[in-house]
């Protein structure tokens, strides 16, 4: 039965919407702009390293993923990255800058092919895949039991490092390498990680360190993922996790950056490569290049802007281990810890929604 309300409660209803109302503004300081969106105040980063923050070049655009809501938030900064910030931002202070850091958002330099919004710059000689073919057949893996370890990831260049803030410059006093987990490309790995972990992924993180002298850190890292492939049988899926170096010169650093959310975020670039030339014993190459297309898509559907061009090359790495093994360039050197660790994050969500598409 449907209720008909007196005139009594109808009035008082009113006057308690109002008085709400008269409140809500009372709170907001006289001046202050009223948040368009229940998302704009959510930005983690203190004051000072927000007015030292380089403002976003106008060739990176900003993009919302208008997904559901993760069981990890991507956007929160954790709270020892922004201690790791703050204690970086006190070096800079008295460091006299060495370069300055350029934001490039790599879209479509380079670019040979294009499937949608999968990229690719076909670097090989001789290899001309059809690319819209190959993603339309899929590139996910059947699992078993994705709950088992699935998902083997690694660093062959373990101590590869970023920033710890951004200042629009880089420091000789902060080197691009460290031997700590929690400021390396390991860092992202463990964000990676727990990612796929919190969708139902099994993973292994191999935190070895391999380049302790960086001649022979791939045959030192084959040799461990070996070693995992043969201790557990369910891994189907291998990421050798590195960031990028690009300079313009020795005092022009570049910094693939995108937008993403409102937050920016370390642009990711995915290598697969191929058997050619020199190159052999490589004969799964084409089923990476397919998971390769798949994760872009993946990455690029949930997260625009995230991701550079596919590398599609003439090289081998360790990725004849696996049928789905992949190297990943997270960011460069002079993109922040806060910034990779928010992509770790991404990538970690656009590989579980290959992996695990019904969930």
């Amino acid at each position: 039965m449907k209720r008909i309300y007196s005139a009594g409660e109808v009035v008082l209803a009113a006057v308690l919407l109002l008085m709400t109302a008269l409140y809500v503004l009372s709170e907001i300081p006289k001046g202050a702009a009223r948040p368009s969106s229940p998302s704009a105040s959510t930005e983690t980063s203190s004051a000072i390293s927000e007015a030292l923050t380089e403002a976003p070049s106008q060739s990176i655009p900003e993009t919302n993923t208008g997904q559901a809501s993760s069981p990890v938030d991507f956007a929160e900064t954790p709270a020892d990255v922004l201690e790791k910030e703050q204690a970086a931002l006190a070096l800079y202070a008295s460091a006299e800058p060495k370069g300055t850091v350029q934001e490039v958002f790599y879209e479509m330099q380079g670019v040979t092919d294009s499937v949608g919004n999968v990229r690719v710059k076909n670097a090989t000689h001789t290899k001309k895949p059809d690319f819209a073919a190959l993603l339309s057949a899929g590139g996910a893996p059947e699992i078993a039991d994705p709950s088992l370890p699935t998902v083997l990831i690694f660093h062959t260049h373990t101590s590869e490092a970023y920033l710890g803030a951004a200042t629009g410059s880089f420091y000789s006093k902060e080197a691009s390498r460290s031997q700590d987990p929690d400021e390396s490309v390991v860092r992202v790995g463990t964000e990676l990680a727990a990612v796929l972990e919190a969708n139902g992924v099994g993973v292994i993180h191999d935190t070895n360190v391999y380049d302790d002298v960086y001649t022979g850190a791939y045959a030192r890292s084959r040799e461990s993922v070996a070693k995992y492939l043969e201790d557990y049988p369910s891994l189907v899926v291998t990421l050798d996790v590195h960031r990028d170096a690009t300079y313009n010169s020795d005092v022009s650093a570049i910094k693939p950056t995108a937008v993403v959310d409102g937050k920016k975020a370390a642009q990711i670039m995915i290598i697969t490569g191929a058997e050619e030339g020199d190159v052999t014993s490589f004969p799964a190459w084409e089923t990476n290049l397919r998971f390769a297309l798949a994760l872009q898509k993946a990455a690029e559907d949930r997260f625009p802007g995230l991701m550079r061009p596919v590398f599609f090359c003439q090289r081998r790495y360790n990725m004849d281990m696996t049928p789905y093994s992949l190297l990943l360039e997270v960011g460069s050197d002079t993109n922040t810890l806060a910034e990779a660790v928010y992509s770790g994050r991404m990538i970690g969500q656009a590989l579980a929604d290959v992996l695990m598409p019904e969930s």
